[in-house]
């Protein structure tokens, strides 16, 4: 039962080995080295094929990404790929985008609509993606306070930070745009914020909160724990 996850970038590297690794492990699943993604590729034959990664600018590099893991081999009908890839940003030609934003679908709805359409796209019964909502830093607010822990210098803006949080239902409601997303916010609060520190976080924070408060990351981590039974 072994699950791969092809991820955004560092960060979302670090948190599947870090946490997602140890928390899965108790249900019988073996997570695999992480797939870090492939945001262009200049084809040509073997020898000169070149391949850049980390982050998603294009769909059409990481849907070829995606197959050519299917290409090798490595991944049986047995196993499963899923996907750690922020919805922030995400490149509009990605299946389902235009018409998510058509219906003035946001959030939840918005990366369920797009993580379908991209399923159906792959075409692959063991693939089913998972875009977060709004992007990483979106769990670190599960519990802001949490950053005092390694930026003590700027706690009374983390407590600021806190309180502006409280304001949404839970943190997969805090906004998507370049001036209020998750980690504009935290960079706004904690200048010095290093993205790869977030799995720090998440570990002192724990899967049963994230789950308790990011009701989307809870629905794709019970599809991890319960697609091989």
């Amino acid at each position: 039962m072994n699950l791969f996850i092809y991820v955004e970038g560092q960060e979302e590297e670090l948190f599947v080995n870090r946490v997602l690794r140890n928390h899965l492990q108790h249900f019988g699943i073996v997570v695999q080295k992480p797939i870090l993604a492939a945001t262009s590729f200049r084809i040509g034959d073997d020898e000169t094929r070149e391949v850049m990664v980390g982050g998603v600018t294009n769909y059409d590099s990481i849907r070829q990404d995606i197959l050519d893991q299917y290409g090798t081999g490595e991944i049986q009908a047995a196993d499963a790929l899923t996907t750690l890839v922020d919805l922030y940003a995400l490149p509009k030609t990605f299946p389902g985008h235009a018409d998510s934003i058509a219906q003035g679908l946001t959030g939840g709805p918005k990366a369920t609509w797009v993580e379908q359409a991209w399923k159906v796209d792959i075409g692959q019964p063991n693939f089913f993606p998972y875009l977060q909502v709004h992007e990483f830093e979106t769990l670190v607010l599960t519990r802001p306070s949490e950053l005092a822990n390694l930026y003590a210098e700027h706690a009374a803006s983390i407590e600021q930070l806190r309180a502006e949080c409280a304001n949404f239902r839970t943190p997969e409601d805090i906004n998507e745009t370049s001036e209020g997303s998750p980690s504009h916010r935290i960079r706004a609060r904690v200048p010095n914020y290093v993205k790869e520190d977030g799995f720090r976080f998440l570990q002192n924070i724990g899967i049963p909160e994230l789950k308790a408060h990011c009701p989307h990351f809870r629905a794709w981590l019970e599809q991890c724990e319960t697609f091989f039974r």
